[in-house]
């Protein structure tokens, strides 16, 4: 397995197991399990759970911000930008479920975290 997959892998861990148990319940050896991969193997990629988590941030919202910026950089028409946007946002809650009930969650539970 490449560097990057198992990357992509503990971070779809760690979104599973975010969602399932919180980012302050979850320990670093559920998230090794869920990606079947040693403990040990997560401090190869990432400092801690923290670490873990702010690059679940940067990944993820990076991918959003970027597919919302190519469905939106034709269309001129503020409303049908409006309608893109939620139409867009509404598809990923539904597609991504885990995911988008761990930006939710954890951004404003670690908002604190996160200004330090």
């Amino acid at each position: 397995m490449r560097t990057s997959d198992k990357h992509s892998k503990i971070i779809e861990a760690a979104i599973t197991v975010f969602a399932r148990k919180g980012f302050f319940s979850a320990r670093i050896s559920d998230i090794a399990k869920e990606a079947q991969v040693a403990d040990g193997t997560i401090y190869l990629y990432f400092n801690n759970k923290y670490d873990i988590l702010i690059s679940l941030f940067e990944e993820e919202i990076g991918k959003i911000i970027l597919e919302v910026k190519l469905l939106l950089e034709k269309e001129t028409d503020p409303r049908k930008m409006l309608h893109i946007f939620a139409l867009h946002h509404m598809q990923l809650m539904e597609e991504k479920k885990e995911l988008a009930e761990v930006l939710q969650m954890e951004l404003r539970q670690s908002n604190k975290f996160m200004k330090e």
